[in-house]
C-alpha cells in the first residue's frame, strides 16, 4: 500500500475508534477515498449519518538538499450530520450536529497527531468550513469539512550516488580553496557523531 494510502486508512480508522461523552461512537461510518469527496455521493448516503469520509485533496513533493523528498498532504475530513430529533424551523439542528461531529473530529486528531505511524510530521488544522446546511438539501441533512494536514517524511530515498557522495563529506582530510594546496580541516571542525574517522 502506499503511504498516501496508509496514512488516509490510518485517519478513517482514528476517527472510527472516536468516541462520543456518553461513549457511543461519533460516527456510524468512516471511509479513506483516494479522491476529492463528490457531493452527491454524500447526498446518497444519507441514511448512514452520521459519517466521515477522508479524502485526498492534494498533495506536493518537498525535494530536498540530499536527493530524495518529502510529501506534503492536505487531507479533508467531511462529516454529513441529519436532523436530530424533529425537524424545527428555528433551529438546523442537522447543522448543529455537523458542527459537533467536527469539533468530535478534531478532538481525535489531536490527541493522535501521528494517527499510529512513523515518518510524518504531526497533524495541522487547517480551514473548517460548512459545505451544505441542513436548509439546502432535501434530505435535511448538513456537510462540513476541516482540512487537517501532514508531511510525511522520506517519501522518496535519495540516489544511493548522491548519498554516497554527502556520507564521504564528513571523511574530510583536507580542504582546497579554489586552486591553492590542500590543507587540514579548520581548527575545531569534528565529524557527526557515528560518521568515519
Amino acid at each position: 500500500m502506499s503511504r498516501t494510502a496508509q496514512l488516509l486508512t490510518a485517519v478513517a480508522g482514528v476517527l472510527s475508534a472516536a468516541k462520543r461523552p456518553n461513549d457511543a461512537r461519533l460516527f456510524s461510518d468512516v471511509r479513506a477515498e483516494l479522491d476529492r469527496y463528490d457531493f452527491a455521493d454524500l447526498l446518497k448516503d444519507s441514511e448512514r449519518s452520521p459519517y466521515a469520509r477522508v479524502c485526498l485533496l492534494r498533495a506536493k513533493p518537498v525535494l530536498l538538499a540530499d536527493g530524495g523528498c518529502d510529501l506534503d498532504l492536505s487531507v479533508a475530513v467531511v462529516v454529513v450530520a441529519g436532523r436530530e430529533g424533529r425537524s424545527n424551523p428555528a433551529v438546523a439542528s442537522a447543522d448543529i450536529a455537523a458542527l459537533g461531529l467536527i469539533d468530535g473530529a478534531t478532538a481525535a486528531l489531536m490527541a493522535d497527531p501521528y494517527v499510529g505511524l512513523t515518518k510524518l510530521s504531526a497533524a495541522t488544522f487547517g480551514d473548517q468550513l460548512v459545505v451544505a446546511s441542513e436548509q439546502t438539501t432535501k434530505q435535511g441533512l448538513c456537510i462540513a469539512l476541516m482540512e487537517v494536514a501532514w508531511t510525511l517524511r522520506q517519501y522518496q530515498v535519495p540516489r544511493p550516488l548522491v548519498r554516497r557522495v554527502l556520507d564521504d563529506q564528513w571523511n574530510l582530510q583536507a580542504v582546497a580553496l579554489g586552486d591553492g594546496p590542500a590543507e587540514p580541516p579548520p581548527i575545531g571542525w569534528t565529524p557527526p557523531e557515528g560518521s568515519e574517522p
